[in-house]
């Protein structure tokens, strides 16, 4: 049990480390095309392509890592990684930009993918639940705390990208050094969007309105804030503060979802972010103090957005299918992440950075009326539902079979 511990406690070092450095870069590439003056569509498009990488990454890694190995592969993608956040820093070109937020998505879908097949090898059915609480806090403090490594460098030079390239090199170490046996080679989930759309249309539509309001807000907070006047540490404490707010609400209101059906809590969270996200839209020029409170409240509502969505869809599906399931469910986040940055893009375009927040606004309030009004009576009663749990948006569909929901069907089978 130690030996395992310590194997994962590298690897979950590895995750940190790969996190708190994109967590840096995303901010860092949004606020310098910000402050070059570029359009903010062609921010939008441009950071957007980090998700597109992601999902293009899906389809090619598996690929790559059967050829060569984990090991290899990892340090491949590391390289690339490290590679294309120089160039960033070299010269700024919107083509060129948007070719390595695609190459920069990719080669994060191939680490993440790496990690997670090792979590999944070692992370035994005694500790998984464990271990997956702890890969989905350390996602969360990754993305957050690297928020504040803004503060170490002026943004108009090149420290910062050092600072993230050291970043992404370092974590290639715990994995390097890594002694235990290499995980098998990854599998692909099948895809069944249709057939979950029809089982539980709304868990479906709360997973892509996740994707589309939090890839505009990541891709685009620091825009916003930016033109609302903020300097770099105002930025990187605000988004930092929406970021780590994300982790406060997960066991709060998922431990509501397991009491009381998920469709009206779902219904409530969309309709509080979709206040939130209003209030943040008139009244975050007020001051620094209301647009913290109320960036910390849309952080932790809306982080529950897409894990009570999961939840939802888990529980009209059998146990032997919640692995597929929600691999395909990160994939359809994927898409509204891919699509928010545009989208959000457009909104500031047209109504000033409070755009943005009403863009989310806007989404928010037309899924929770499309739930109220088109819902059917609960098919699933809600002693019946399946235990919530608590869900990290980052990495790759593998990290589905890690999810504490299925042990009990991998217990039966080790019965019979």
């Amino acid at each position: 049990m130690r030996h395992t511990l310590l194997s994962l406690a590298a690897l979950l070092f590895s995750t940190f480390l790969l996190l708190l450095g994109s967590g840096l870069l995303g901010t860092l590439l949004s606020l310098k095309m910000g402050l070059e003056g570029l359009p903010d569509p062609v921010i939008g498009i441009i950071m957007g392509g980090f998700y597109a990488g992601m999902m293009l990454g899906g389809v090619i890694s598996y690929r790559i890592i059967r050829q060569v190995g984990h090991i290899r592969s990892f340090a491949a993608f590391a390289a690339l990684s490290c590679a294309a956040i120089m160039v960033h820093g070299l010269t700024i070109n919107p083509w060129l930009w948007f070719l390595l937020r695609l190459i920069n998505g990719a080669t994060m879908m191939g680490m993440f993918i790496v990690i997670e097949s090792w979590l999944n090898e070692r992370a035994e059915p005694g500790i998984r639940g464990r271990v997956f609480s702890f890969y989905m806090v350390i996602s969360f403090l990754g993305l957050g705390l690297g928020q504040f490594l803004l503060n170490l460098a002026d943004v108009e030079g090149l420290e910062l990208y050092l600072i993230a390239g050291l970043l992404f090199a370092l974590c290639l170490v715990p994995i390097a050094l890594s002694r235990t046996v290499h995980p098998q080679a990854p599998e692909g989930s099948r895809t069944r969007l249709r057939h979950l759309a029809r089982l539980a249309p709304f868990g479906v539509g709360g997973c892509l309105v996740a994707g589309l309001v939090f890839g505009a807000f990541y891709a685009l907070g620091a825009v916003y804030a930016t033109n609302i006047g903020l300097d770099t540490a105002g930025i990187s404490l605000l988004m930092g503060v929406a970021v780590l707010s994300g982790l406060v609400l997960q066991w709060p209101v998922g431990h509501l979802s397991d009491f009381y059906d998920r469709l009206n809590v779902l219904t409530l969270l969309l309709a509080l972010v979709a206040l939130l996200t209003l209030a943040l839209a008139l009244l975050g020029q007020t001051g620094m103090v209301p647009l913290l409170l109320l960036a910390g409240l849309f952080g932790g509502v809306g982080a529950t957005i897409y894990p009570v969505s999961v939840a939802h869809v888990t529980d009209y599906v059998s146990q032997h299918q919640l692995v597929s399931t929600s691999a395909t469910l990160i994939k359809t986040y994927g898409v509204g992440a891919t699509l928010g940055p545009l989208l959000g893009a457009l909104f500031m375009a047209v109504l000033g950075p409070e755009g943005l927040f009403f863009f989310m606004s806007v989404v928010c309030a037309v899924a929770a009326t499309l739930i109220a009004v088109r819902r059917k009576p609960a098919a699933v009663a809600v002693e019946d539902q399946e235990p919530f749990v608590a869900m990290p948006r980052t990495g790759s569909t593998l990290i589905s079979e890690m999810d504490p929901r299925t042990e009990s069907d991998e217990e039966q089978v080790r019965e019979s």
